[in-house]
């Protein structure tokens, strides 16, 4: 090899044999004085055989590349050599789809994905969409309720991935060599819980309560006391958790007595509880959510189904439109009064210091009605238009004497909810899946209270009346627009970001003989932005960071919320999950107590003043373990919440508390699956507490109203296909009485809990005719007639300046159902 560079004047000759060219710039930079900037070890790849003069650098370096796939520039000084071959990257090749149900065409929201041994769960309405450097796709596909479904497709978009149902209508389906997902799916996420509502049927009830009847019966969910308005989720308080219905908030009818549940089990398709440490795309609450995917209604043939118990009546009807489309309309009523005059009562015949009973016989009236009109179109897109509209009224009149007092209470309580929603999602060529939704929400809450005491003087006259007259009004409404998108970037890595606009309004009064003692209104307007990734470093192990950015522009304040969950596969079987993050609340349903210990709950706007942000912190951990058909869950957690706002008024004074509240716990489940049967074991171990200004000094915390400290469940479902048996147990050890601010928290008296226990049982006969299905079913409710106290109704009544009379709700007591289910 030889090269040399001669400089004689302004040119230069450049003589090189079998030279690397990297070495002939090298001499050329040294003789001739320029700066140079190259890949030497791309250059050294290309040889020089040349015997040449050139009149400037300029033109020699371009002669020296012009047979190679090479260019220069010059920046500065400095002539940079690069290379004009664009780098080889691995080809991606996408695929996208939906997950349906095969014989009405319904789409499964939140169906699980294996693809290519990586796992990712569908959307809202059972979209997917995946990018990888293989040309083929191997799926598994699984989906509660459904049999699982393997498949390898070619790359590609618009793929309709149908299951196969194991109900159909009221009738079993049985594949020969195919598993099936069972009731319910826990552990696979930190503090998340998914549920199959198509077997809560077969739990014992009225086949009207089942979505609520089966929620109850997870771990972590309180089912003592009955608070089938509300949920209490690992300890959280009155309006910390929220219940979305097809993206609109459900605030809550009263549903007393635990006789309907706040959503109609003909229009609920998917069931998801997340019970703390969720991810970032869900805002404004501190405490759970669950997330209720209602049906879209079957495009391939009418269908009708009808309930009919000794309590309610409840219909469901759902047309095709078009191929692609249909209408589904749902309504429920009670035909007679749903009480008797021994559910309100105080404390089950019980009797301790200072409070004594009274019954009562109320009257209960209840209606709801659904409207969905729901479709998809060939170019990968669904749409609905989702509508709700419910109403309950509660009653009661009572006069009667005790201990020489003469007791009058009057309470009238009419509730109404409202809600819509109208979403369009769609996913694109390049396999990203965006929708924009707008929901609406809203409730009405009117009381009318209107309570005399006298006593009687033992001399024959009597004291001058004392008692009150209110009229009690909450309004809430809330409209929000909502924008999601999910990004496959690659197999290990799935972005999402989405932002949302929220307008809340609130109005609040309180009178009394037509004078106004209390009257707000307040609205507010709040802008949020969220983005999380899903990461899998590796294939055991899922990471999902995320972060939101709450801006209520009436504070002025950006609260800044991260999160991350994470799951790892540790072994076969077994996996470990956690999670945690911050979380803020901009509506808050406070408390309103007074001398007595009565509470009224008040939504209202939080303004950073008398009723601040609410703040909580979640701290979720998990272990799980599988094997064939048996399933252990352990999962633990911690949180604190601040912000926690109390009206007292006592004889004229209004105060208002800040308090904060911890709660921590530990929830265990064992299920198994045994051929067609199934059972399952829950133990919650919890404790809630709470601390306010007007404790004692030498009180930290307390435990709060909703604390309990041990919760038990079972269930066994045995299936002798077409009869069915079912039962199922809850202990828990109870709450103590409600406290006024009076109240030593020390009092023993105070203290003493009254345990909870319900067993019931049903027995379910199911048999067609053709194309008509009917499902007759008994059950009996509290078997055991176990006095059961619902401490979430009570009203004091002082009749004396020591003592009072309290009345509440009873809850279920022995109560056998009979209903009639039918779908053709």
């Amino acid at each position: 090899m030889f090269s040399q560079v001669r400089i004689s004047g302004q040119n230069f000759e450049i003589n090189a044999v079998d030279k690397p060219l990297n070495q002939v710039l090298m001499e050329l930079a040294r003789d001739y004085g320029i700066q140079l900037s190259f890949d030497d070890k791309l250059l050294s790849a290309y040889t020089i055989n040349l015997q040449k003069n050139f009149n400037n650098p300029e033109e020699a370096i371009a002669f020296l590349i012009k047979d190679y796939p090479l260019d220069f520039k010059q920046i500065g000084g400095v002539f940079t050599l690069y290379s004009t071959q664009a780098e080889e990257t691995p080809t991606k090749h996408y695929i996208s789809g939906r997950v349906m149900d095969s014989q009405t065409g319904e789409t499964l929201p939140y169906s699980h994905i294996i693809i290519n041994q990586s796992g990712m769960i569908t959307d809202f309405n059972g979209n997917f969409s995946f990018v990888s450097t293989d040309s083929l796709f191997h799926l598994s596909i699984s989906y509660l309720g459904y049999y699982i479904k393997d498949t390898t497709l070619n790359p590609g978009s618009r793929y309709d991935l149908e299951l196969r149902p194991s109900i159909i209508g009221l009738q079993e389906v049985v594949v020969e060599g195919s598993i099936l997902e069972r009731s319910g799916q826990i552990g696979e996420e930190a503090g998340v819980v998914r549920l199959n509502h198509k077997i809560a049927y077969r739990l014992p009830g009225n086949g009207d309560n089942a979505v609520f009847n089966f929620l109850r019966l997870q771990p972590g969910i309180l089912a003592a006391g009955e608070r089938s308005s509300e949920l209490i989720i690992w300890g959280s308080y009155s309006g910390h958790s929220k219940i979305l219905f097809d993206g609109f908030t459900i605030f809550g009818l009263k549903n007393f007595n635990d006789n309907i549940s706040f959503v109609n089990p003909y229009m609920a398709k998917d069931i998801k509880v997340l019970k703390g440490g969720y991810s970032a795309d869900y805002d404004d609450r501190v405490g759970g959510i669950v997330d209720i995917s209602g049906i879209n209604g079957s495009v391939n043939k009418p269908s009708i189904n009808l309930n009919i118990n000794n309590m309610t009546m409840n219909g469901m009807a759902s047309i095709p439109l078009t191929k692609r489309s249909s209408l589904t309309f749902a309504y429920r009523n009670t035909y007679y009064n749903l009480y008797n005059e021994e559910d309100l009562n105080i404390s089950g015949g019980r009797q301790s210091p200072g409070k004594y009973d009274i019954s009562v016989y109320p009257d209960y009236l209840f209606r709801d009605m659904n409207l969905k009109y729901a479709g998809s179109s060939a170019g990968a897109a669904n749409y609905f238009i989702s509508l709700y509209n419910g109403r309950d009224q509660f009653a009661y009149d009572v006069e009667q004497e005790k201990n020489n007092v003469e007791i009058s209470q009057e309470i009238e309580e009419e509730n109404r909810q409202r809600g819509g929603s109208a979403f369009f999602g769609k996913t694109w060529e390049n396999g990203v899946n965006s929708h924009l939704s707008i929901n609406v929400s809203g409730l009405n809450k009117e009381l009318y209270e209107k309570q005399v005491v006298t006593r009687n003087t033992g001399n024959g006259g009597n004291q001058q009346p004392s008692g009150r007259e209110l009229l009690f009004n909450n309004d809430i409404l809330e409209f929000s627009i909502k924008n999601k998108t999910r990004i496959p970037l690659s197999e290990k890595q799935m972005p999402e970001v989405g932002w949302n606009y929220t307008y809340e309004s609130v109005s609040f009064s309180e009178d009394s003989l037509d004078k106004t003692l209390i009257s707000s209104a307040d609205q507010s307007h709040r802008i949020g932005l969220f983005v999380q990734d899903e990461i899998r470093p590796v294939k055991r192990l899922s990471i999902k960071p995320g972060i939101r950015l709450d801006y209520p522009i009436h504070l002025e304040t950006l609260y800044i919320q991260p999160r991350i969950q994470l799951s790892f596969d540790l072994a076969e079987g077994w996996k470990v999950n956690g999670a945690a993050g911050m979380y803020s609340q901009f509506i808050s349903e406070t408390s309103v107590i007074d001398e007595l210990g009565n509470k009224r709950y008040v939504w209202a706007i939080c303004n950073n003043a008398d009723i601040p942000v609410l703040k909580s912190n979640h701290y979720v951990s998990g272990l799980s373990y599988r094997y064939k058909g048996l399933t252990v869950v352990v999962e633990g957690y911690y949180k604190t919440t601040t912000g926690i706002t109390q009206y007292v008024r006592t004889d004229g004074i209004q105060d208002v508390y800040q308090g904060d509240a911890r709660m921590y716990g530990m929830d265990l489940q064992v299920k198994q699956y045994f051929k067609k049967h199934e059972a399952w074991a829950s133990y919650t171990l919890s404790k809630t507490e709470e601390h306010f200004p007007y404790m004692p000094d030498d009180v930290e915390y307390m435990d709060a109203p909703q604390d309990q400290r041990h919760e038990i469940k079972g269930a066994l479902l045995l299936n002798f296909s077409p009869f069915f048996f079912s039962t199922n147990y809850v202990y828990g050890s109870g709450f103590r009485s409600p406290l006024s601010i009076y109240d030593n928290p020390e009092n023993d008296d105070l203290e003493e809990r009254y345990p909870y226990s319900r067993l019931d049982l049903a027995f379910i006969y199911r048999h067609s005719i053709k194309n008509y299905h009917f499902e007759v079913g008994i059950s009996i409710l509290n078997v055991l007639n176990h006095e059961n106290i619902k401490y979430s109704n009570v009203i004091r009544i002082p009749d004396s300046e020591t003592t009072s009379i309290s009345i509440h709700a009873e809850a279920v007591p022995f109560t056998p159902t009979i209903y009639l289910n039918m779908a053709f």
